[in-house]
């Protein structure tokens, strides 16, 4: 169940994306669901809302929030929110919180946001567990990023592919947690055959700094045998050269069809008589070095990471899995 939350979570955040209140007012309503068939499908989300599935009031909530696919109607997302979040909907709960924190849709309140989030982190959905990460890692603090670090762990458990991508950076940089070059290379690895952001850009890296590091030490003899460790890894890690990575492109956006596909995952539930789904909203990514800090967005962590990092090596980064 809570994988498909996440699922669905993901499906959305990539369909509806949070916008000022200045750009909703900009959007031209006649460009979204405006046939019949979308609007057939929005009423069955409504529907599933009515029925009590908090999964269906979220998503419907954020509809009308951003004003993608219906009117933009705040009160309507207002109201929609907060049943999901009385019915105590982990992604409903997740999304007030990004909404308080920013002063969208709700006046901004800092502290209440903070109680929602971790609300969420309690339910362990994988959104808000990398949202609270992020804060914690802006903390500076060593208990601040061992806390952190455990919620990725969790987050990266439950397959999330942001949470999974923060802490593969984490091990490369060593920055919270104790350097690991080929437990972040098996991430990126994971995360490039899903296509997820630049992670194949970031696994070519990691191959590059094993290999020149593997070169470099074949006079040693102790470093010798530490590249010999590796070679399997770089193996391992090399096959994703002979997978194929199919990735959708130029698909011209359709409300209509995201709407029936949410519909679909709702259906398979089968807990209500219409059932549930939910989002999360990207908003912007929290890290150290950032001046003006929120969270549920970027998952680059903005100046938090020493990038250059990638291509240092030694003998206490490698640790191999077998």
């Amino acid at each position: 169940m809570r994988k498909t939350r996440i699922r669905l979570a993901l499906a959305i955040s990539s369909t509806l994306l949070l916008t000022s209140a200045a750009a909703v007012a900009a959007i031209d309503q006649a460009s979204f669901c405006n046939s019949a068939s979308c609007e057939s499908e929005f009423k069955k989300l409504e529907e599933m809302a009515y029925y009590g599935s908090g999964e269906a009031a979220t998503i419907v909530a954020v509809a009308y929030a951003t004003g993608e696919g219906v009117e933009h109607n705040i009160e309507k997302a207002r109201r929609n929110i907060k049943k999901a979040v009385s019915w105590r909907e982990p992604m409903a709960i997740h999304q007030m919180s990004i909404w308080l924190r920013q002063g969208f849709v709700f006046k901004q309140d800092i502290a209440r946001a903070d109680i929602l989030l971790d609300r969420a982190v309690r339910a362990e959905f994988g959104p808000a567990l990398t949202d609270k990460a992020k804060l914690l890692l802006a903390k500076n603090t060593p208990q601040a990023d061992k806390e952190a670090v455990a919620l990725l762990e969790l987050a990266n458990e439950q397959h999330y592919s942001p949470g999974q991508y923060l802490l593969a950076q984490l091990l490369v940089s060593g920055l919270a947690v104790e350097s690991d070059l080929a437990r972040a290379a098996r991430l990126y690895k994971k995360l490039a055959l899903k296509g997820y952001a630049d992670s194949r850009l970031q696994l070519d890296n990691l191959i590059i700094a094993l290999e020149r590091a593997t070169r470099q030490s074949a006079e040693d003899k102790a470093a010798s045998e530490l590249a010999a460790r590796v070679q399997p890894l770089l193996a391992d890690l090399k096959q994703i050269n002979d997978i194929e990575v199919f990735k959708v492109q130029g698909k011209q956006f359709s409300v209509k069809s995201e709407f029936t596909n949410i519909v679909a995952q709702l259906d398979s539930l089968n807990l209500y008589e219409r059932r549930q789904t939910g989002t999360r909203i990207p908003g912007q990514l929290c890290g150290r070095g950032v001046t003006n800090c929120s969270v549920a967005a970027n998952d680059t962590m903005g100046g938090l990471l020493d990038r250059s990092s990638v291509f240092t090596f030694n003998a206490l980064q490698f640790r191999p899995y077998y």
